[in-house]
């Protein structure tokens, strides 16, 4: 399990490091954060979340919440949005209080239509 989590972590941190533009900039800010005691590493957010949600990382952003119709309490915070793939295709998306590791938000939806109704 634990080696289950340390390559998710890997994964994430090469998806979080390998990206262009806008995930450059939102390392770059993570980073100065994170020098500053303001923000926990993804490293550190990573482990928790591996622990209570396991899966594969697809996606990590960083960002501040300023309006979040389906996250009242991300807003004004500095957010690790994270995108897992767990057990039987779901999708699961989290929004994680980057300054205290807080899961604010969790979102899971079936990654492909498998032909029933909701």
């Amino acid at each position: 399990m634990l080696r289950r989590g340390m390559l998710a972590a890997a994964l994430a941190l090469g998806l979080w490091a390998g990206g262009a533009g806008a995930h450059n900039h939102d390392r770059d800010m993570a980073e100065r954060l994170q020098a500053l005691g303001e923000v926990l590493p993804l490293q550190d957010v990573l482990a928790r979340v591996a622990r209570d949600y396991p899966g594969q990382v697809l996606k990590v952003e960083f960002e501040r919440e300023d309006d979040d119709d389906d996250c009242r309490a991300c807003r004004g915070r500095w957010i690790y949005e994270l995108k897992l793939l767990q057990d039987q295709g779901r999708l699961t998306k989290l929004k994680i209080d980057a300054r205290t590791g807080e899961t604010l938000w969790v979102g899971t939806r079936p990654l492909r239509y498998d032909g029933r109704h909701p």
